[in-house]
Order: structure tokens, then sequence, then C-alpha cells
């Protein structure tokens, strides 16, 4: 009986040794990361943005200090940019809260575009639409 309960007692301690050396090694490995693999993470931390999104990211944010727009930051990427790509000045005013004034140099000609934001509440959309504006912005805003 003493043999039978001194094996189920080193049996226990068998199986806890294992245990306990194996939380142990895990510990080890997670304090010591390879290090291979924290040069390999850095450069999938670094985010390269497109000239797009440069342009409307510079619009919103140095421009109108809306970071929140979205929207109109995916529509100054995709619709605006292509005509402004090539000029040297650009600058966004927003007139109201649905209305936005851009301003650009094409060559030595100043150009506008009035850009106004929707919502079509049957499909729940936001989209915006675009006029181009021939007055000099600076003489109508600017007394």
């Amino acid at each position: 009986m003493f043999f039978h309960q001194l094996r189920y007692i080193s049996f226990i301690l068998l199986f806890s040794g294992i245990f306990l050396y194996s939380c142990g090694k895990n510990d080890i490995i997670k304090e010591k990361p390879n290090v291979s693999e924290s040069v390999s993470q850095e450069p999938e931390d670094t985010v390269q943005l497109t000239p797009a999104e440069l342009f409307s990211n510079a619009m919103c944010d140095n421009f109108l200090n809306d970071t929140d727009d979205e929207d109109l930051q995916i529509y100054l990427e995709e619709e605006i940019y292509p005509v402004v790509s090539k000029s040297d000045k650009v600058t966004i005013d927003k007139l109201s809260a649905s209305i936005y004034l851009l301003s650009y140099s094409e060559g030595n000609e100043s150009k506008n575009i009035l850009i106004q934001k929707y919502y079509n509440p049957k499909i729940d959309e936001i989209y915006f639409l675009k006029e181009v504006v021939t007055f000099d912005a600076k003489k109508y805003y600017i007394k």
C-alpha cells in the first residue's frame, strides 16, 4: 500500500514538474523576442501615403482643420487631385457646412471649383458635386 501511495505521489510530482518547466520555457521565449522578428515588423508600421492622400490630408488638416470627414478626403483624392495635381498653388475654404471653395492656379490663370456636399436619404449615401466658377474669389469674399 505504501508503494502504491509513493508511486501516486511521484507520478503527480513528475507531471507537476513537467508542467512548471513548460510554463517557464514559454515565459522565457516571450521575454526575449527574436531580433529578426523585431526588424521585420518595423517596415509594416511605416505607412506610405500616395500623393493624392497627401493632398487630401493637407487640405483637410491644414486648411479646413477637419480630420473627421473621410467622405471629403476620398472625394478630394479621387476627383479633385487629378485636376489640380500640376498646380503650384492650391487652397480650400469652407463657406458653409456643405459648400467648399477650392482655388488653384493653372499656368498664370487662377481657377475656382465650388464643391457641394449632398446626402441622399433614400440610399443613405453622401456624395459631392463640383462646379467650375469663374469669379475672382478674393474680390468676392474679401472687401
